[in-house]
């Protein structure tokens, strides 16, 4: 369109154009990437779902004074899902009633091991100490160790991952 004194200020047809596919453009490219973020950053919003695993039959279990049991559990890191190992200490109270303590140190997640003869767990790393009951006797670690949610179902044994 040629600019004469009568169209000053109207826009010309080529600058509406430009317009119009820098519009349309940007609404293609906001209808894909928002679903492609999205996708890519939801496992990192999801909270980890906790499950419960089997760590042993409860009638083998019956007795037992700190007994170390390994076992091993898929989890979900991110997209990848993923067998890890872990171990706990499982205590018989009686009456059925158990505890389970995580083997990890609160001081810097070393493996704590118990020592029966003195009825203390020891962390080999910085000297950390607890008592039978997982409190700290001696050492750095602040706090006790963790005890394990766990559950009892049909005869076994349970406890609660992350």
């Amino acid at each position: 369109m040629k600019r004469t004194p009568e169209n000053i200020g109207q826009p010309e047809r080529r600058s509406f154009l430009k317009g119009g596919i820098a519009f349309i453009g940007g609404l293609i490219s906001f209808a894909i990437g928002v679903p492609l973020i999205g996708f890519a950053i939801s496992p990192a919003l999801k909270k980890g779902s906790k499950k419960w695993v089997d760590v042993g039959i409860v009638d083998l279990l019956k007795g037992s004074r700190y007994k170390k049991i390994n076992y091993t559990f898929q989890s979900k890191d991110g997209w990848v899902e993923i067998n890890k190992k872990r171990s706990v200490y499982v205590t018989d109270k009686g009456d059925g009633d158990f505890v389970v303590f995580s083997r990890v140190c609160t001081h810097l997640n070393c493996l704590v091991r118990w020592n029966e003869s003195k009825g203390q767990f020891l962390c080999p790393c910085h000297g950390g100490v607890f008592d039978k009951e997982g409190n700290v006797v001696d050492g750095p670690p602040s706090r006790p160790l963790e005890r394990m949610p766990l559950k009892v179902e049909d005869g076994v044994l349970y406890v609660k991952e992350a």
